[in-house]
């Protein structure tokens, strides 16, 4: 389901998401819930590459994991990178639910793919500007 990226270390987790599975979330969730137990919150990056209408429909196997485990983990900043629209309308869908759901980060920003140095710099900083926008958040 997702492949851990390089630039995964301490509080920040940084991976490449591909089709949901519910075994899938279970052991993202789990590694979640392991470095916010261990740094208080974690930050997210998330590659979200090739998706198409049945990898975005997939996510759907989210949805009791996020009821489940949610609570038990925190997402500081969250950064989805994307080159498709089923990426880009999972992300406005997340954030238009953020205020009610249990898997809510305290920042959301979306970036396209040839931006993914800039989302994963805001991410990755140990105090990262709140007044930086990204072209299309």
């Amino acid at each position: 389901m997702f492949e851990i990226l390089e630039a995964t270390r301490d509080d920040v987790v940084a991976i490449r998401m591909g089709h949901g599975t519910s075994a899938g979330y279970r052991e993202f969730y789990d590694l979640l819930v392991e470095k916010t137990d261990e740094y208080g919150t974690v930050h997210v990056y998330e590659e979200t590459t090739g998706w198409t209408l049945a990898t975005y429909l997939s996510h759907l196997h989210g949805v009791v994991p996020d009821l489940r485990t949610g609570p038990s983990f925190d997402i500081g900043r969250y950064a989805a990178v994307g080159d498709s629209c089923w990426a880009k309308l999972l992300y406005h869908q997340w954030r238009a639910i953020a205020p009610v759901w249990p898997v809510a980060p305290d920042e959301m920003r979306y970036y396209e793919l040839q931006e993914r140095r800039r989302a994963l710099a805001w991410v990755t900083a140990s105090n990262a500007n709140p007044d930086e926008k990204p072209s299309n958040s």
